[in-house]
Formats: C-alpha cells, structure tokens, sequence
C-alpha cells in the first residue's frame, strides 16, 4: 500500500506539534509561556498597579497582590509607579536593558511568561493625542520583546491593557478614546484583549480615578478569568513558535 508524501509530511507535523505540547506543561492551572518551568507574570504600569487607593492593604498591592494570592504555584511581578506615563515607561524599560543582569525590571522583564501593559492615562495631562500614548505603548511592547531576543532569552507574550475609566471630566472620554485604539491595535502577537474597561466607575474611589479596595478585587478578577482562558489559549497558540528560554545568569 503506498502512503503519499504529503501524509507523511502531516503525520511528522503532528508528531512534533505534540511533543512541543508534552514539553512545556502548564505551572498550576497557568501556561509556562517561554518552557522555563516557572510561572512569572509581570505587570507594568501606573498608579492602578502599584495599588494605590488600596486602603486594605495600605495603598499598596491592588488588584496583583490579589492575583498573587489565588495564583502561589506562579510569581506576579508588580512594576507599578505612581504617575507613570508612556514616554516614562519606555525610559525606564531602556535603562532596566543596559544594565539587564542586575536591574529588577530587566529581569522581570526576561523572565517573564506574560508582561501586561496597564498605562496610558497619566499621559491626558499631556494635553497630547492618545494615539501618542499608544504609539509608546507599541514602542515598549516591542522594545521588550526585541531585547529579549537579542540578549537570547525567550520573549515573553506582551498584552496590552484595556483601561478602567477614570470619572474625572476631560479625562474619561480621552481615556476612553484611547481604549478604543487600544483594542483596535491588538493583534496575534500582541494581543490586547485584557478588559479591566469592564469594571465599572461606581467602584473608584473619591478622587474619581484609583478603585477602592473593592474595586481592585474587581479587576483582579477579570485579570485572574484572562489567566485561566485567553491567556491560556494564546498562548497554546502561540508558544510553538517559543525555543526554551535561557535563564538569568546562564
């Protein structure tokens, strides 16, 4: 019986598809991006990151501490700074990478699974456009991943945030334009389907911006329903195309 070229071609396919799989199994209930054996998430940002508003935990942890909590087999990394904008962020990703052996974000950065992209509101006071502020995000996004590659580790799966509304005036309908570039940029390699906009302003805090206690659970929550679905299914879909990670200091 003869067996044409082309089933050999699918049956080798399939037979590498599947070790691929076999080789990178999951941390927990979450997806080992880069196949290092660990789960690190990092999650950069602004004021909303660092948890700032975050009464129950002294101004301080928010909606990544909280994720933390229902994730112990993985790391979240919070790189939240108060008043951070775009242009900001992009700065300090540079200078993390010139000094990357030893730098705390560099190496949240490298080691990373997933990076999340949680900025852009602080660059309203700018009185720019948000297509600047997303132009940066699109800056950083690919700044990490090139100098991952290029320093020769795996680059993690950057995803870009979909802002919370903030209740303050001018600001929410330039973050909600902003927002709306945001979903319309995501793309297979960078997605940007994260919807922390779902979480509703009744849960900020008096100054109209940073959540309450209450309303940090509330995006924790959506952050921890992305972890457990589209973030696994991205990357099952993406990570066959991920060599093995090198590690820090190998």
């Amino acid at each position: 019986m003869k067996i044409s070229h082309q089933l050999i071609i699918t049956a080798i396919i399939a037979i590498v598809s599947t070790k691929a799989a076999k080789a990178c199994p999951d941390i927990g209930r979450l997806a080992d991006y880069n196949c290092d054996g660990s789960a690190v998430i990092t999650v950069l940002g602004d004021s909303l990151v660092y948890g700032f508003g975050d009464t129950k935990n002294n101004n301080k942890g928010g909606y990544v501490l909280r994720a933390q909590e229902k994730f112990p087999e993985a790391t979240l990394v919070n790189q939240g700074v108060l008043g951070l904008r775009t242009q900001q962020m992009l700065s300090k990703i540079r200078k993390a990478f010139d000094n990357y052996q030893t730098d705390p974000l560099a190496q949240s950065l490298l080691t990373a699974d997933l990076v999340v992209l949680d900025v852009g509101r602080n660059d309203r006071w700018l009185m720019g456009e948000p297509s600047a502020a997303l132009r940066n995000i699109k800056r950083a996004r690919e700044l990490i991943t090139s100098q991952a590659k290029m320093l020769g580790y795996s680059a993690p799966l950057v995803v870009t945030a979909v802002l919370m509304y903030p209740n303050r005036g001018a600001q929410g309908p330039w973050v909600k334009e902003l927002d709306e570039l945001i979903i319309k940029s995501g793309s297979d390699e960078y997605p940007a389907d994260l919807r922390f906009d779902r979480v509703s302003k009744r849960l900020l805090s008096t100054d109209a911006i940073h959540p309450t206690s209450k309303g940090y659970a509330a995006i924790s929550t959506v952050l921890i329903n992305y972890l457990l679905t589209d973030y696994k299914q991205h990357a099952a879909r993406l990570r066959s195309n991920t060599s093995p990670a090198r590690r820090l200091g190998s």
